[in-house]
Order: structure tokens, then sequence, then C-alpha cells
């Protein structure tokens, strides 16, 4: 049954599109939408075998599922990808969408300093980060706005506002985000759609472990206070929370997960 190991009923036969939603916290944000009952689009960039998988668990769980591959940094690729969903076959509340999920970026793959990023990585790094979720709003409001509103959920990075070695890239796109959450927060909210956002500590199995030639995991979680890091399913539990009607005055918010580890360096630098 739809939705019957879930947690919030107000998001059984809800329209989801989670843009990287194929892999690690995206994996996780869409497989846990579909235990909630969400259909879902996941779109995914490279890795077309992580996408079927995903797809086929969402299904398992008895919801809609389907996969697309997109570049999000090509404006062109996201409006066929919209003109998609717009086609999606109307329910009882009609056609459109009810939730967006930004999950979508770059910017680890060749981790340097701000000093020694390359003009085409740091354009392609914005690209994807931060023009790509700010076209995908665009696009996505006149489709929620037909289901009488919406959530948009930005995953954001605390690299935004905390330096972060070789993070450059990825911090200041994702700095750029966080801002944008704000503005397009309170331009929405009179039409029924909450922006929010998700920031969170180090991730077990990100892009981060991988991208990183140090094990960084290990470091970091030695000075979480709840004793280990952060996972993808800790991220997907709060993305389904803000989407839900339990949250209806979250606004503009972007939502720390890191078990206390920002709270608590000074403690661990003191404590070595």
């Amino acid at each position: 049954m739809v939705g019957d190991k879930g947690v919030y009923t107000s998001l059984v036969g809800k329209r989801a599109l989670v843009i990287g939603g194929s892999r690690g916290i995206g994996r996780a944000i869409s497989t846990r939408l579909a235990r909630e009952g969400v259909h879902v689009f996941t779109v995914y960039s490279r890795s077309e075998e992580a996408a079927i998988a995903t797809v086929k668990e969402c299904r398992a769980l008895g919801v809609e599922a389907e996969a697309i591959k997109v570049d999000v940094g090509r404006n062109e690729e996201l409006r066929g990808l919209f003109e998609q969903i717009a086609e999606w076959a109307p329910d009882k509340n009609g056609s459109g969408l009810d939730i967006l999920v930004n999950n979508a970026a770059r910017g680890l793959e060749r981790p340097r300093q701000a000093l020694k990023q390359r003009p085409g990585h740091l354009h392609r790094s914005m690209d994807v980060n931060v023009f790509g979720p700010w076209t995908a709003v665009q696009l996505a409001t006149p489709l929620m706005e037909t289901r009488g509103g919406g959530v948009i959920v930005n995953l954001l990075s605390p690299g935004a506002e905390h330096y972060m070695s070789d993070y450059a890239a990825v911090g200041v796109s994702k700095g750029a985000l966080n801002s944008l959450t704000m503005y397009l927060a309170v331009e929405l909210a009179p039409l029924g759609i909450r922006v929010n956002g998700v920031s969170s500590g180090w991730v077990e199995g990100s892009e981060g472990d991988r991208g990183y030639k140090v094990d960084i995991a290990k470091k970091v979680e030695r000075h979480v206070p709840v004793g280990r890091n952060v996972r993808p399913e800790d991220i997907a539990a709060a993305v389904a929370w803000i989407c839900s009607d339990e949250a209806p005055m979250l606004v503009g918010q972007d939502i720390y997960l890191d078990g206390g580890f920002a709270d608590a360096a000074w403690q661990g630098l003191l404590d070595e």
C-alpha cells in the first residue's frame, strides 16, 4: 500500500522532482519520498545504472517513478525536462508538480584552493550549483501554482559559511544558492510555495568521500558529539519533514544537520 511505511500522510499522492536524485543523498531522498507515498521523477547526469536502481526501489514501494538524464547546467535540457513534467498525467489535483528538490552539484571532482581554480571549472560549478536550481525554480513555479502550492528544498553546505580546504568552487556556489533560497522564499511564499534549504556535516558515502584523497570522514567523526557522521538517510528524513504539512511555517530556513560538530569544533581542538 502506498505510504503504509511513511510518517507523513499529507505526502501521499504528491509529485516530486528530485534533481540529482540517483546516488548518495539524492537516492536517499528519492526513496524516502517514495516511502511516504510520493510519486518521484529522478533526474541524473552520469550514472544510468544508479538511476535505474533508484527507480526500481521507488516503484517497489508502490509509487510511480521515472528517471531522465539531464545536464542541469544547460537551460535547454532543463526546459525539456519541465516540458515532460507538465505532461505528467493529471490526478485528482490536476497536472503539475508539488515538490522540487535541488540536489545536483559539481565542483568536488577537481578540488582546489580558490586561487588555483580554473575559469572553466568555476563557470561549470556555478552553472550546475546556482543557475541550474534558479532556472528549475522559475520553471517549477507555474507547475506548482496549478496544484495550489508546493515545496522547494535546496541542498546547501556549511562550506558556504566556513572555510574548507580545496572546497572553493562548491563553497562559493553554495553561498550564492543560500542567498537565492532566501530571496525565493520571500517571493514565493504568497503563492503557497515554501522554499527552504538543508545543510549537513560530513556525509558518509557522499561525493566528498570520493572527491578528497584523505579520509576526512574519520577525522570529522572524532569531533561529532553524537558519535557518528551524517548519513544520507538523515538528510532525507529532514527533506520529508520539510515537504510535509507538519512544517507550514518553515520558510526561508537552512536546516543544519551535523550532530553538533560545528558547536563542538573548538572543544575538539582543545582536546587534541
